[in-house]
């Protein structure tokens, strides 16, 4: 009888189970176990970086531009933009992150001179099952002078701010189990590529002007002038007033939806223009020939180099 010789499959490679073990971001691992490994070392720690990685870019694609507040840093400091989320939001990752708070203290209210004037505080722990991490004793508070208590009163006003130190408490220990206090502004954007979700819609902090400013108001310091249109967008300029070594001038309220295309008017010589062009009482009247006086010529805006006198980017802020 004859016997062909029958090739198999060889069989694939099974990880022993304290391998796989050791990718799980949860597995204290040391560096003298690491080296152990050898060559196996490195698949370990770029598994757990995957993990990690994902997890973060799934987190941030989970929220939404209205849970975030952004925040620049002065141009001198190099004008980075980054994201902080707020309580709201870290409902949306809280789960997803595998984090969970316990051994949550008693409310406590601290009161004031003025009855209507109070603040709720509480504390509690933080745990991130996904990597083992725990955080103790973070503290979570609110105050009754705070925005969204503006239109209560009584009882409902008492609720309302125990309810938002609760939530202060919870958001302070998912955004630091999670890293989500200060992202990087392109990093926010890469989660969101492809979906609807646009920066333009996050709130604006800190170093994008005053509050009214960061509404689209002018700056209560602005030329009592018409301000130059953006030809980008038609959108109206906004007066900047001069910082430091920095010269005052007119930007595009919308400059980050054409960050390609640069909009900035030196605010001096633009005033200068707008004076010179606006004519005297007798000017603007018919002449003697019975024609009208002519209008003087538009102005271009300046470039960069006019308005910094060197390369740097006018950003938003005052």
């Amino acid at each position: 009888m004859n016997t062909d010789t029958i090739d198999h499959d060889p069989e694939p490679d099974i990880l022993p189970a304290d391998a796989l073990a050791l990718r799980r971001p949860d597995t204290p691992v040391t560096l003298s176990e690491l080296a152990a490994r050898k060559g196996e070392a490195i698949e370990i720690i770029e598994a757990r970086v995957q993990i990690l990685e994902t997890l973060r870019k799934a987190a941030l694609r989970a929220t939404s531009p209205e849970d975030w507040l952004l925040f620049k840093a002065p141009e001198e400091a190099g004008g980075q933009i980054v994201g902080y989320l707020q309580d709201s939001g870290c409902e949306r990752v809280r789960d997803l992150s595998g984090i969970e708070i316990f051994n949550v203290g008693t409310m406590e209210k601290v009161a004031t001179n003025d009855p209507k004037v109070f603040h709720y505080l509480i504390s509690g722990d933080g745990r991130r099952k996904l990597t083992g991490q725990t955080i103790e004793a973070v503290e979570g508070g609110r105050s009754s002078t705070d925005d969204f208590c503006k239109d209560k009163t009584g009882a409902d006003l008492e609720l309302a701010v125990r309810k938002a130190a609760r939530a202060n408490l919870d958001g302070r220990v998912v955004r630091e189990l999670a890293g989500l206090s200060n992202v990087p502004l392109e990093e926010i954007k890469e989660a969101w590529s492809g979906t609807t979700k646009t920066i333009d819609r996050c709130r604006r902090g800190r170093g994008f002007g005053s509050r009214s400013e960061r509404l689209g108001a002018n700056s209560e310091r602005a030329p009592d002038v018409e301000a130059p249109v953006c030809p980008h967008c038609k959108s109206k300029g906004v007066y900047r007033p001069a910082k430091g070594d920095r010269k005052a001038f007119y930007g595009c309220a919308n400059w980050e939806k054409h960050k390609d295309k640069k909009f900035f008017v030196d605010a001096d010589e633009w005033v200068k223009q707008q004076q010179l062009q606006k004519p005297p009482a007798a000017a603007v009247a018919p002449t003697a020939s019975g024609g009208d006086a002519k209008e003087p010529q538009q102005q271009q805006p300046l470039s960069a180099g006019d308005v910094f006198g060197k390369n740097r980017e006018p950003g938003s802020d005052d």
